[in-house]
């Protein structure tokens, strides 16, 4: 008989599940919705789901009030207070509890693949992608880091092991807008270590004053959440190329467009990366195939976890794409995009939240450590992370 890492038996993978539960975290602007699968030997597995927007006001406002910045101070941002009338993931939840979790209980914990495709089938009839598939993710990543618990192993071994001992890896600022923020916090993540860093950012101006903030040598990507049409985003790629930017991410709005993305990057002179708002292996083939990105960003937890990300790796790899896991939570999704992106021999950069000093997830995850701006796999079995 196998035994775990523990050197223990492990239990069969036909151990049936018997609840799924979720945790919501109604954090004014870091929200977070964990996901436990539950099976009839005790042992639990915990996922995220993708949490919806914080509050009722622009990202901009989240971002900034995180970082100590007041909501007066960001363009067409409502107060830091502002709130939904209900907790921003609770579609997502209503789905897992109402639509996905009643295809799973009774079932076999180890048939990730067949759960995995039932409930993407079944869900499918309430639309294609979108909240369905977020919910479907929590699932899914929870099954998964139940099953490396029950071998005692971390999930990058069930699904192929390391392709890369580290990755290098990016501080993630939020939406800034105010030149001080900026430079305190460019300045704080080149303190920790880190040798790139992203910005949320849509002024030349902002990336001039993060460029002189941390230097010739630091990697610098902008994010622009959609800000711009076709022109601007053309017109903004050219004013902001001469600061040295590695990646142009999702100029354009409506950012699903591609036909769009492509347009934009024709005329860039920056390479453009995209990929967080799409849903599926077939979205990823669709912008693949357009050519419009050299930098792959699937966000783990919304495309359905684990089972879906390894598909879409694969697509990276066929077309000679660099991925690079989205990731905004400091919890199970990031944990899981680390064991992913080390095992998928397309990975070039793994994202990495970056909040203000004292700011911490509801979760109360911890970022992992970084060893000379990379950062390996976490230690311990499934995911290596409890919340």
């Amino acid at each position: 008989m196998s035994t775990s890492a523990s050197g223990q038996a492990p239990r069969g993978t036909s151990t049936r599940i018997e609840a799924i539960r979720t945790r919501g975290f109604d954090h004014p602007h870091l929200p977070q919705l964990l996901v436990d699968v539950i099976t009839e030997d005790g042992l639990i597995g915990t996922g995220e789901a993708w949490w919806g927007i914080a509050g009722a006001g622009r990202s901009a406002s989240a971002g900034a009030a995180a970082h100590g910045v007041p909501a007066s101070a960001t363009t067409g941002a409502k107060p830091p207070g502002a709130r939904l009338p209900h907790a921003p993931y609770a579609t997502i939840q209503a789905a897992i509890e109402g639509v996905l979790a009643p295809r799973c209980i009774g079932r076999p914990a180890g048939d990730i693949e067949a759960l995995w495709f039932d409930m993407s089938d079944f869900a499918s009839r309430y639309g294609d992608g979108g909240v369905i598939t977020m919910g479907l993710s929590g699932i899914d990543l929870a099954l998964w880091d139940r099953l490396g618990k029950q071998f005692g192993v971390p999930v990058n071994q069930l699904i192929g092991g390391r392709a890369h001992e580290r990755r290098p890896a990016y501080a993630s600022l939020p939406a800034l807008r105010i030149d001080e923020a900026i430079e305190r916090e460019c300045r704080r993540a080149v303190d920790a270590g880190f040798l790139a860093i992203k910005l949320h950012e849509v002024t030349a101006s902002a990336v001039a004053c993060a460029r002189a903030a941390v230097g010739p040598h630091i990697a610098l990507m902008v994010d622009c959440n959609g800000h711009f049409d076709v022109r601007d985003s053309i017109r903004f790629a050219h004013d902001i190329a001469r600061h040295d930017v590695l990646w142009l991410e999702e100029p354009v709005r409506p950012m699903r467009d591609i036909a769009s993305l492509a347009r934009v990057a024709a005329a860039s002179p920056l390479p453009l990366a995209a990929g967080e708002n799409e849903y599926s292996p077939a979205d990823f083939q669709r912008m693949l195939a357009s050519g419009a990105v050299a930098w792959l960003q699937p966000e783990i937890a919304k495309i359905g976890g684990l089972t879906a990300a390894r598909r879409i790796s694969a697509l990276a790899e066929l077309h000679n794409v660099v991925l690079a896991p989205h990731n905004f939570r400091i919890g199970p999704s990031l944990y899981a995009s680390i064991h992913w992106g080390l095992s998928s021999p397309a990975t070039g950069w793994i994202e990495l939240p970056w909040l203000a000093h004292g700011v911490t997830f509801p979760s109360g995850a911890t970022l992992p450590p970084l060893i000379d701006g990379q950062v390996g796999l976490p230690e311990g079995p499934g995911f290596g992370l409890t919340v």
